[in-house]
């Protein structure tokens, strides 16, 4: 376990001094997307309000299965291991952003954005891979910025990758995940027209 630590703390180290100021600038800001949650609650709220029936279901799941990660099982990870912050426990590891006092591990980012990749990226596949380079982008900026160790994202990520699986089967399960010809359809459809849609094959 011991080596397993310093090669985590060998990796975090390295991420966080190789910078410059375009990853600067590009992972601090995609860092903040994720910050507190705010932004996919955005998202969620928008698809809530905004959107059509099918659009409305999965905000619901996606949001069912943050409260239950957010407010179940991260408390209970972070007291079974309350982890200090690298840039706590490492001297002179740079800090980018504001300095959070909550345990390091999990990262909370990467199972927000496993979650939202999983889930989102399934039921609408034109966005799959705009989401994996941003997740992809979010779990390289949480070291780099100084926030979390390597393994406080990859844990965090399988997280999140284990919700999104229960958010796809629920969704699956609704017939919530629609084919391309479905999503191409769906943004021409007004929202008035999703009980007619459900009778008729779209596109007919």
């Amino acid at each position: 376990m011991s080596a397993v630590l310093a090669l985590d703390r060998a990796l975090t180290l390295w991420i966080n001094q190789h910078h410059n100021v375009v990853l600067d600038a590009v992972l601090l800001t995609v860092s903040y997307l994720g910050d507190a949650g705010i932004a996919w609650i955005v998202v969620a709220l928008l698809m809530l309000f905004l959107g059509g029936r099918r659009t409305r279901l999965l905000a619901v799941i996606f949001m069912a299965g943050l409260i239950v990660t957010e407010l179940g099982i991260m408390p209970w990870l972070r007291e079974a291991w309350p982890r200090p912050r690298p840039f706590v426990a490492i001297p002179g590891l740079r800090v980018l952003g504001p300095r959070w006092d909550m345990p390091s591990f999990p990262s909370a980012h990467a199972h927000l954005w496993g979650q939202a990749m999983l889930l989102f990226g399934a039921a609408y596949p034109r966005l799959r891979w705009l989401l994996i380079v941003l997740l992809t982008l979010s779990l390289y900026a949480r070291p780099y910025i100084g926030m979390h160790y390597v393994t406080d994202t990859l844990v965090g990520l399988m997280l999140g990758l284990c919700i999104g699986g229960l958010d796809l089967l629920v969704a699956r399960k609704l017939g919530l995940l629609a084919t391309s010809t479905e999503e191409e359809c769906e943004t021409v459809v007004a929202p008035d027209m999703e009980q007619a849609r459900e009778s008729d094959p779209p596109c007919s």
